[in-house]
Formats: C-alpha cells, structure tokens, sequence
C-alpha cells in the first residue's frame, strides 16, 4: 500500500476513533445519570435476599424448638400424678433439641406438696461436652421464679411465648432466650411453665458466619473497611445479637441510628417497632453509627424479634459503580477491535 494509502487509513480511522469516542461518552452519561440507580436497586435487592436468606435458616431452628417443646406439653399434662417422670422429659427435650441448651418446667406454689413449695425438674448440656445431659430437681433451696415477670405472664396471660434475653445461671455470661407454653390440669388451669432455653451465642455466630462469607465475596470492599452487618433485636430495639458482646441487652439500635434531610427517622423506628418489612431501600439513606447506610429488616415469626442488615450506602454505590466501568470498558475495547478492523481494512486495500 502506498504512503497516500496509510495516511488515508490513519485519517479515516482518526476521525471514526472521534465519533467513536463522542458515542462511549454520552453512553456512559447516560448510564451513570439515568441507569446507576436501577443498578444500585439491583444490588440492594441482593442484600435483601440475603437477608431472607439468613431469616430462614434462624426461623427454621425457632421453629424446630416451637414443635420440640409444643410436641411434650400433651405427654406432661397427662402424667401430671408422676412428677418423678417430669425431669425425663426435660432430658428427651433437650437431647432432641440439638440447639436446645437446657430446660426446664416450673410449677405454681405448693402443686406437690411432698416436694416443696417450689418444684422445677430440670436438664440442661455440659458445654464442655454436648452429648452429655445432666438432670436434677430445683426446689425451694435453689432460685425464686414464683414472681418473677417470665413467669408471671405465661401463667396469668395463659400463653404461649419467647421470653427477652437472659443470661445463663450457671455460668452468667452465656446469653440465652427461652420458648414457653402453660401446663394445665385436667381441669385447664395453668399450672406451670415449660421452658426449653435456646443459646444465643449459635444465632449470633450465623449471622457473623453469614456476613463474612457474603463480605468475602466481592459484594463488599474490605479494603475499603465496608461491612455489612446482621443483627436480631427486639422490637423496643434492644439488641439480642452483637459481634460485641457487651452490647447485647445494653444498647438499642434505634439509638444508634440517625435520619437524614431525605427522611425521617422516627417513620423508620415506627414501622420497625410495628413489625413490617422493609420495601424500597435503596431509595432511603440512615446514619448508623455516623455511616450512611441502607437498612434490611424483617420480623422473626412467633416471635417479637426482627432480623436487621446494615450496608453502608458506599457499598452498593460502589458496587454500582464498579459495575457500570466494567460495562464501558466493554464498550471500549469492542470501540477498540472496530478501528483495528477498519484500519487493517484500508491499509489493504
């Protein structure tokens, strides 16, 4: 080819490259001013699921306590007249209850007379090794549960319930939450409370287990420090779970949380207290802990608990943003083999 013919070739691809360059650009305003939004939208939606995901797995072990526990109450309110039987069952609930830390079933004042004024067969794990099941009687030299609040509104309320957290006797640092249904007589009075203790330390090791592995994942930038965090609080906002621990049944959440001029936050608190699901997230912002961040919740079933994911906003932004490069580096490089194509096409010519 002759030297007109290259510079024809390096002229025509110069000013395809222009036009070429000219398109991209209003591609990439367009996509960032008009398509980064659905994107982020896209990416919210899979924090979301997350979420659900983690709320599945936690309703499943709840609910395998709640059948767990509901599946003895006929066995014992029709062996009411052998109370020796009674820390039997306590052990058979726990030894099937592979998340079942111990339990318990306290009676009304003096209902056995013979074994004292308070009577509570119990059962509970060795931590040190779970296959192993201890079992006593509690009586009067043991613990007064008789009017304490747990107790109280199971028997007077008639009614089935997840207790707020607490804090293991034995050790007094293990932070537990018990399911509790009335035991009645044969003449449906509420005499005592069945309680089998679930450890919260399980609940809160998933959610950490869950976060880091979705974190790890490339949905999240650790270089970056951006986390998302999962937690379990009730519905007054204390928290049930917290990587740090002494956060647990000390601090709210909702103290933790600002709004911003976008929102207020007491709307947020409200739904949140009332039990809703979380819908359109990525179209509110919230300061957590002075992060702007997009919050995920759900109420927990049987429960008055809700599940709480936190994701810094720079998360998802960025997350959207990474995504939309990746789509204009596409664009150039097939900009790219285009003139190459052009060029060679000429240049041969």
């Amino acid at each position: 080819m002759t030297e007109k013919g290259h510079l024809l070739a390096w002229k025509i691809t110069g000013k395809l490259a222009i036009w070429m360059l000219l398109i991209v650009a209003g591609v990439s305003y367009f996509f960032f001013n008009y398509s980064l939004k659905t994107i982020n939208s896209l990416y919210a939606e899979n924090f979301h699921n997350k979420m659900l995901i983690t709320y599945e797995y936690t309703r499943r072990v709840l609910s395998d306590v709640y059948v767990l526990v509901t599946n003895n109450v006929y066995y014992l309110e029709h062996d009411l007249d052998n109370p020796d039987n009674h820390k039997y069952v306590m052990e058979r609930i726990v030894r099937s209850g592979t998340r079942v830390h111990s339990c318990g079933i306290n009676f009304i004042p003096d209902y056995y007379p013979k074994k004292g004024h308070k009577f509570c067969p119990f059962a509970w794990r060795n931590p040190a090794n779970r296959e192993e099941i201890n079992i006593e009687e509690k009586g009067d030299a043991d613990y007064d549960y008789q009017d304490t609040k747990w107790f109280r509104s199971v028997i007077d309320g008639d009614t089935a319930k997840w207790s707020e957290p607490f804090y293991d006797g034995y050790d007094n640092k293990t932070t537990l939450a018990a399911y509790m249904v009335p035991i009645h007589d044969s003449k449906g009075k509420a005499i005592a409370v069945l309680g089998a203790d679930v450890s919260l330390d399980w609940l809160t090791q998933k959610l950490a287990e869950t976060d880091s592995t979705y974190n790890a994942t490339g949905y999240v930038s650790d270089a970056n420090g951006l986390k998302s965090q999962s937690y379990i609080i009730n519905r007054n906002g204390t928290f049930i779970t917290h990587p740090i621990g002494s956060r647990v049944m000390e601090e709210v959440f909702f103290n933790h949380l600002k709004g911003t001029d976008d929102f207020d936050i007491e709307m947020l608190i409200e739904k949140m207290k009332k039990g809703t699901v979380s819908e359109k997230e990525s179209e509110k912002k919230f300061f957590f802990d002075g992060q702007e961040s997009y919050l995920f919740f759900t109420p927990l079933k049987y429960t008055d608990w809700m599940m709480v994911t936190v994701v810094p906003c720079r998360t998802i932004d960025m997350l959207g943003i990474t995504y939309g490069f990746q789509i204009i580096v596409v664009l150039l490089l097939a900009m790219l083999s285009i003139l190459i194509l052009n060029f060679l096409f000429i240049w041969r010519r």
